[in-house]
């Protein structure tokens, strides 16, 4: 394998010997063996340096330069011979003949040494006396086959080539020396074509390279090391590759810079990461941030940037506490002691930022997420923030519109309810609550319920016409009259539509809404009640005429009878048989105009005129009329009447109303069996009367009492009451000044009391027209 250094073809192994340094000067050597290719060396007697040439130069680096001792004549020049004899020979200057190619181990700039063999003739001046030495320097192959060497060079080259990551070496004047096969592929270029032929700018083609901030003219210029910094390396194909660059230099054994080592780590793989990290952090709605121990921000996305309303380059270097608040700050202290500590937590919490970031009108509510972690030997602490501003905005108008719908829903007096698709209970209201007796909670824990109140079978009918045209708009169910059950399995009579709920096109639910047709049956059922007691109270009245004028036509043969049989009776002997017969036929005559006398009055209108009435004799009268019909006969009507009650003013004909009504109530409820008493006395204050009738009937239910004094209020089927009697006993006493009360002793039975005043009252004209 041919060297660098051998000598062209045809051309000598060494120079001829100088004559004389005066006939052949050194300023004349410069010119000639300037850019000779192999390395020369000139020296004086004194072994001193007076020439070398740009290849020595190379080759020794700043360890050799004119007036330097020659390293060739130095005791230490030569290491090792490779000759018959294993000593070093003779300096030059002393061995008064010229020697050629004697291999040595030469303190190049390489640390290692180099194997070379070099050729010296002496200098001899016009006396022929010895003026200094003349060397040319090659590469000895022989020294390269050594064992010694050979193993020393093959450890060398193991190394440089199974070094994990890229690298190469330059001299002092940046030119490649060496570059390992890793470098081959990262580059492009080989071996061939760049050791001794390329400078490192021209092998790695960065940004910097050619410049003073090349990384092996810094190394180099101030002998210290360099790691971690990053470079784009631009391939023989133009393709870049970004790396890490970690370089230092190259000494020889006493030190000195010989070269630089330069090794680039590709980081493809991280730049890609870190650009896909990039694109998250800058596509996140969040705004993110890092800060390290001191609370200095070392980085900061976009989204943060706007948050803060800074510009993003700004904010590395800032203080927490400068870009946030106190309170950031003191969390990002808190989980930094805590990790230091071993213990790893995360916070979250929400603060306000100043309006003045974004909007100076408002401020900005945040939700805070901060950890720290030990990231080598730091800890960094990481902040992310999430807008809620919006969120809560919308929140509150939902929350209104919520409240706003609930309130409609609560205050409905129908029945609202709502149920996903697979029947499952979402709203129940409490018009519903009032009408089914369920609770909401019943509903919807346990979707069972509402099938009880609901049947199945009934449900699904009402989906397939909410599904259907048929009933009504798709979608819509018309009003119609189902039966639900309530929480006691009594049926409940409702007027029911409904609806189906759709999201974006989507069946997600259906909602019902009933009100209750009870109280509008009952109603209507009371109405017609009431039209037919109107209707019997119309044929009573017309009843009441058609009696009067019954007892009007009676009352003229009665007296023809009356007069016939009592002319008869004075006709008969005092002891004729036929006279007490007679004398039965007047009494029940005269009995019959009684009755018939008392059916007029009863009959006949009231002029609303008050006289001085005895209560007692009003009274006695209504017995009179009553006892002997056939509901009172079995029934016994026991008088108190005090015999000292004064008289009071008041209408007759209303008063014997009122006591009729209610021997016919009392006799009613006794279903005609039982006792009637009647009393009357004084009140305590002698102000007025008091009048008691009790019964021994069932009394009236708890339930209805305050509703037995209203009009047409009864407990009687249709046709057997009006429900006005009571009605009419109030409306009179109330007229009369006075006062009803009804009380149910618990034994059983019935007692009105009715007070009435002694003075006549003046009543109201709106109590009149009552």
């Amino acid at each position: 394998m041919k060297s660098k250094h051998d000598a062209p073809p045809g051309r000598p192994e060494a120079p001829p010997a100088l004559t004389g340094a005066a006939a052949v000067p050194v300023s004349f050597l410069g010119p000639l063996l300037a850019e000779f290719p192999e390395p020369v060396v000139v020296t004086n007697s004194q072994h001193k340096v007076v020439f070398l040439n740009c290849a020595a130069q190379k080759l020794f680096g700043e360890s050799l330069r004119p007036g330097a001792p020659c390293p060739i004549c130095a005791e230490n020049a030569i290491i090792e011979g490779t000759g018959q004899e294993a000593s070093r020979p003779e300096p030059c200057p002393q061995l008064g003949e010229s020697y050629r190619q004697v291999p040595v181990l030469l303190k190049t700039r390489w640390p290692l040494g180099a194997p070379l063999s070099l050729s010296a003739t002496p200098i001899r001046d016009t006396d022929r006396q010895k003026a200094g030495c003349f060397i040319l320097i090659r590469e000895s192959t022989d020294l390269l086959a050594h064992p010694a060497m050979e193993q020393q060079m093959a450890t060398l080259s193991s190394i440089l080539e199974n070094f994990p990551i890229p690298f190469f070496m330059v001299d002092p004047f940046l030119m490649v020396t060496h570059l390992n096969e890793r470098m081959e592929k990262l580059s492009g270029y080989t071996r061939s074509e760049v050791v001794g032929r390329m400078t490192c700018g021209e092998l790695l083609n960065t940004v910097q390279c050619n410049t003073a901030d090349c990384v092996l003219k810094q190394v180099m210029l101030h002998k210290k090391a360099f790691s971690g910094e990053r470079r784009v390396v631009r391939t023989r194909h133009g393709r870049e590759v970004p790396v890490t660059v970690y370089a230092s230099i190259i000494t020889d054994p006493e030190g000195r810079v010989i070269g630089g080592f330069e090794a680039v780590r590709d980081i493809t793989p991280i730049v890609e990461a870190e650009r896909k990290l990039d694109l998250i952090t800058e596509l996140t709605q969040e705004g993110m941030l890092m800060a390290d121990e001191n609370q200095r921000i070392i980085f900061a996305n976009t989204k943060m940037a706007e948050i803060v309303g800074r510009a993003r380059d700004e904010l590395v270097g800032k203080s927490l506490e400068e870009i946030l608040t106190a309170q950031h700050q003191k969390m990002a202290m808190e989980l930094i002691r805590m990790e230091e500590q071993g213990r790893q937590e995360e916070v979250q919490f929400c603060t306000t930022l100043n309006g003045t970031y974004v909007s100076p009108e408002k401020n900005r509510v945040f939700e805070t997420c901060m950890a720290a972690s030990r990231i080598g030997n730091n800890i960094l602490t990481c902040i992310y923030l999430r807008d809620l501003t919006q969120r809560i905005r919308m929140h509150e108008q939902l929350k209104k519109t919520n409240i706003f719908l609930n309130n409609i829903i609560r205050c409905s007096v129908d029945g609202i309810v709502v149920i996903d698709t697979k029947g499952s209970p979402l709203i129940f209201s409490e018009g519903a609550e009032r009408i089914l007796g369920y609770q909401a909670g019943e509903i919807i824990a346990d979707r069972k319920r509402l099938h009880r109140f609901y049947p199945l079978q009934l449900a699904r009918e009402m989906m397939r016409r909410m599904r259907s045209d048929e009933y009504g708009p798709p979608d819509r169910l018309n009003t119609t009259e189902i039966t639900f059950y309530n929480k006691d399995g009594e049926e409940v009579p409702v007027r029911f539509s409904a609806a189906i709920i759709r999201d974006k096109g989507q069946e997600v639910g259906s909602v019902g809404i009933f009100s209750d047709l009870r109280e509008h049956r009952r109603m209507q059922k009371k109405l017609e009640e009431t039209q037919n007691q109107l209707l019997q109270a119309e044929k009573i009245a017309s009843l009441g005429q058609l009696a009067a004028g019954v007892a009007h036509e009676i009352n003229n043969p009665l007296a023809g009878i009356l007069i016939y049989a009592q002319i008869l009776q004075r006709e008969m002997e005092e002891d004729d048989a036929g006279r007490q017969h007679l004398k039965e036929i007047i009494s029940q005559t005269l009995r019959c105009k009684e009755i018939v006398t008392r059916l007029l009055e009863f009959s006949r209108r009231s002029l609303g005129q008050r006289n001085l009435v005895d209560v007692n004799d009003v009274i006695l009268r209504c017995v009179k009329l009553i006892d002997k019909q056939v509901l009172f006969h079995n029934i016994e009507i026991k008088l108190e009447l005090d015999p000292d009650l004064p008289q009071i003013f008041a209408d007759p004909g209303e008063l014997q109303q009122v006591f009729t009504n209610l021997f016919i109530n009392a006799a009613d409820a006794m279903k005609g069996w039982g006792t009637i008493t009647i009393t009357s006395h004084t009140a305590p204050q002698k102000d007025g009367l008091i009048i008691t009738f009790s019964d021994t009937g069932s009394g009236i239910p708890p339930e209805i009492r305050d509703k037995i004094f209203d009009p047409f209020f009864t407990t009687k089927p249709p046709g057997k009451g009006t429900g006005l009697g009571l009605s009419v006993v109030y409306g009179v006493i109330q007229r009369h000044g006075g006062s009803i009360e009804v009380e149910c002793p618990p034994g059983g039975g019935i007692t009105f009391t009715i007070r009435l005043p002694l003075e006549s009252q003046e009543i109201p004209e709106q109590m009149d027209s009552e």
